[in-house]
């Protein structure tokens, strides 16, 4: 910005910009004509001398001399007005570079934003092929311990399975009165053998289904407790819930034990229905085990906690992290119900077993 007073055009002020443009600065400039300080065209001071007799302001573009800037000086121009009289003229001069120039710094800024996009796309794409070989390692050994834990279940599962026949075995030779606790033992090696049983067919390794895993426990009791003129049965009601490898075994044992009590405490004429239930309740597994038989009373101390098998139930449900609790009635059947945390399973883990 420049400002000049008279018909001469002598310049009375310069901002710094316009000091740098010049390269002066502005005690060595004021009250040297404009013509002087910039080697303006002809056209250039014919405009400024119009402003100054007619008030009205102009602009004008036109290459000019400068040493110290660039070639192409863009003007406008308009009047001091005072006393209804023009005494003086605000100057704004806008530089630009020579259309060659500016070409030049635009064809360098699009080469090295060029370059730099190739060389931002090369990163991505190493970058983006490190993670699908760390995705596809981490998914493969998600498969390898897969295949391992199936593998290990199967040989743990045929392991007591034999463990099972040979303690089948010492009943038949053994005296019926002496033969109970050969059969409870037999019954809970079963039971942990149809957990293995399942991890060995199921598709994930990182949780059990409770749903499939009580079916087949009541299935392996009706087989081995129930002959197939029972009037006894035993009903599954089960919702899709999941538990962690660790707990599955002592929760088997625990619904073995108290199915097994009941089938053989609950119904002194034969007839009756055991009822084995697992549901999510505000958070957490609710496993039940109920009868319809003759209900449990302190006359009957195998069938209270603390005794016999009932110590195990108490042991398993420590195990378990759960609490329990037991209603019953003479002649309306015994209710166990037992409250253990619930599965999380991370998402992650179920994606890694997808694929």
């Amino acid at each position: 910005m420049a400002k000049v007073e008279g018909a001469a055009h002598l310049v009375r002020y310069i901002n710094p910009a316009f000091c740098r443009l010049t390269g002066k600065a502005e005690a060595d400039v004021v009250g040297t004509p404009f013509c002087e300080l910039i080697s303006a065209s002809g056209e250039c001071l014919t405009l400024l001398d119009n402003v100054y007799r007619t008030g009205k302001s102009a602009s004008h573009t036109a290459r000019e001399h400068v040493d110290h800037g660039p070639d192409l000086l863009s003007y406008v121009m308009w009047p001091v007005i005072a006393d209804d009289q023009t005494a003086g003229i605000m100057i704004q001069v806008i530089a630009a570079g020579s259309l060659h120039e500016q070409t030049l710094e635009m064809n360098q800024a699009l080469l090295m934003g060029s370059l730099r996009q190739h060389e931002l796309t090369e990163a991505a794409n190493w970058s983006n092929a490190r993670l699908q070989t760390e995705i596809g390692e981490r998914k493969q050994r998600e498969r390898d311990a897969l295949m391992l834990t199936k593998e290990i279940a199967h040989r743990i599962k045929n392991n007591l399975q034999i463990i099972g026949a040979l303690i089948a075995n010492e009943v038949r030779r053994t005296p019926a009165q002496y033969a109970q606790g050969y059969e409870a033992m037999q019954a809970r090696i079963g039971a942990i053998a149809e957990l293995y049983d399942l991890i060995a067919q199921s598709s994930q390794g990182a949780s059990v289904s409770l749903d499939a895993y009580l079916r087949e426990i009541g299935t392996a009791m009706s087989q081995s407790l129930l002959g197939s003129a029972s009037g006894l049965e035993i009903v599954v009601e089960t919702e899709a819930l999941e538990i962690d490898p660790e707990r599955a075994v002592p929760f088997g044992l625990v619904v073995n034990e108290l199915g097994t009590n009941a089938i053989k405490h609950a119904f002194p004429d034969g007839v009756g229905r055991v009822t084995l239930a697992v549901r999510r309740i505000d958070g957490q597994i609710e496993l039940t085990v109920a009868d319809n038989g003759v209900g449990m009373t302190a006359k009957d101390p195998a069938a209270l906690p603390g005794r016999h098998g009932s110590d195990y139930v108490a042991i398993f449900v420590r195990q378990l992290g759960g609490t329990m609790a037991v209603s019953a009635a003479a002649g309306k059947g015994t209710t166990v119900t037992i409250r253990l945390p619930l599965l999380e399973v991370p998402s992650s883990i179920a994606e890694y077993v997808d694929a």
